[in-house]
C-alpha cells in the first residue's frame, strides 16, 4: 500500500489580481506552493508527489523543487483546462496498485497541518474515500437572479468541503472513467466519486485550512503560524 499525492497547480489566479499566479505568490519569503510541497514531502507516509500544471510554469516549479530538495516530487506534468482534467492527467501517469491511495490537495491551501493529513490517511485506510469538511454555521439563503432572497436553506447536513481528499486508487480511477464517459463535470474529486456511486466519508476539517483566492486571504497574520 502506497500513498501518492497529486497537486493540481494550473490556475492563473485571475481573482488574485496579480501578475504572479497565486501558487507562486510569496509569504514570508517562500512561494505558497512550496509550503504545501514541504508538508507532504516531510511525511513518511507519502511515497510520491506529482504536480499538474501549465507548461509555462514548469521551470518555476522545477526550481522550487530543486532549491528545497523536495525529493518526493517525482513528476511535473501538463494540466488541463479544468481541475478535473489536471487531476486525471496526473492520475493516468501513476502506476498504482488497486489498493494504493491517491491524495489530492490544492496548491493554494498552505495552512493545512501535517497532523490533519496524517489523520486523513489513517481514516482512508478504514473508509477508502475521505474528505475534510466543516459544518456550515451561518444562515444560508437562496436568491433569485436579481439577488432578492427567495428562501432559507436548511443548514443541517451542509458542509464546506476542503482538501486533501483521499481515495483508494481503483475507486478514483473508475470514478473518473465513468464521469468522462457520461460527460459529468465535477468541481472536486469527491463529487466525481459520489457520482460513480461510491460512499465518501467526511472527516472534520480545519478552519485555518483556507484556500487562498484573493490577497485579502493573506491579511490574517495569525494564520501564518500554520505554514510550518
Amino acid at each position: 500500500m502506497k500513498f501518492y499525492t497529486i497537486i493540481p497547480a494550473s490556475g492563473s489566479g485571475k481573482r488574485f489580481k496579480s501578475r504572479t499566479p497565486k501558487q507562486f505568490f510569496k509569504i514570508e519569503g517562500r512561494e505558497i506552493i512550496s509550503y504545501v510541497l514541504r508538508k507532504f514531502n516531510s511525511l513518511r507516509e507519502i511515497d510520491y508527489i506529482v504536480i499538474s500544471t501549465q507548461i509555462n510554469y514548469f521551470k518555476r516549479i522545477e526550481k522550487i523543487v530543486l532549491d528545497n530538495e523536495f525529493e518526493k516530487v517525482k513528476s511535473i506534468i501538463e494540466g488541463g483546462n479544468e481541475r478535473m482534467d489536471s487531476v486525471y492527467n496526473a492520475l493516468r501517469l501513476l502506476k498504482c496498485e488497486k489498493d494504493d491511495f491517491i491524495i489530492v490537495h490544492d496548491a493554494v491551501r498552505p495552512f493545512i497541518t501535517t497532523k490533519k493529513i496524517k489523520e486523513l490517511i489513517r481514516a482512508a485506510k478504514v473508509y477508502n474515500s475521505v474528505v475534510p469538511a466543516l459544518k456550515l454555521n451561518d444562515t444560508i439563503k437562496k436568491a433569485d437572479k436579481k439577488n432578492i432572497f427567495e428562501k432559507n436553506i436548511e443548514r443541517e447536513g451542509l458542509f464546506r468541503i476542503q482538501t486533501p481528499q483521499i481515495f483508494r486508487y481503483d475507486i478514483l480511477m473508475e470514478s473518473f472513467k465513468k464521469a468522462y464517459k457520461e460527460k459529468f463535470f465535477g468541481t472536486d474529486e469527491s463529487s466525481i466519486v459520489q457520482f460513480a456511486g461510491y460512499p465518501v466519508r467526511i472527516i472534520e476539517g480545519e478552519r485555518t485550512n483556507i484556500k487562498v483566492t484573493t490577497k485579502e486571504d493573506l491579511q490574517f497574520n495569525r494564520l501564518f503560524k500554520y505554514l510550518y
